[in-house]
């Protein structure tokens, strides 16, 4: 079975940011992703992979602090919700970021053991490891001879 993954960013107050002409201007109204002012449609970049006993996921957030994260498992699948803050006082050229409250949804491809779930955000990277429930892994059955 294939993970799916859902992209559902929360739409954040309008934020009035400095721009530069008119491609300032349409990006200010518009965003800078061609949706409305205040939502972006950027997920972020996910990598998952597993082996025999784990699941593991990265994810790409770079500029989001620890304290902007939460990552949580339910019901098979797993929920990661983060904000990435606008830098007041910068005098911008060019902003291509998209700013706000995004939440993604995987659902995961087998059961995990909630209770030993690892989370790390370094370098603007995170790591989560995932163990298999032992329901979860390949189990090899005997053959019986009649």
């Amino acid at each position: 079975m294939f993970p799916m993954i859902r992209n559902n960013p929360i739409p954040a107050p309008m934020t009035v940011r400095p721009f530069n002409g008119m491609g300032g201007l349409f990006d200010t109204f518009f965003g800078g992703d061609g949706g409305f002012a205040g939502q972006s449609w950027a997920g972020t970049p996910l990598s998952m992979w597993e082996d025999e006993d784990h699941l593991y996921i990265e994810a790409d957030m770079p500029g989001v602090t620890e304290s902007d994260v939460d990552v949580t498992v339910h019901n098979g699948r797993l929920f990661i919700r983060w904000e990435r803050k606008f830098a007041e006082g910068r005098e911008w050229l060019y902003d291509g970021r998209s700013y706000g409250r995004f939440e993604q949804a995987v659902t995961l491809p087998g059961a995990v053991s909630t209770d030993d779930v690892q989370a790390r955000l370094n370098e603007g990277v995170l790591s989560l490891t995932l163990p298999k429930s032992p329901e979860a892994k390949p189990r090899k059955i005997a053959l019986k001879t009649s």
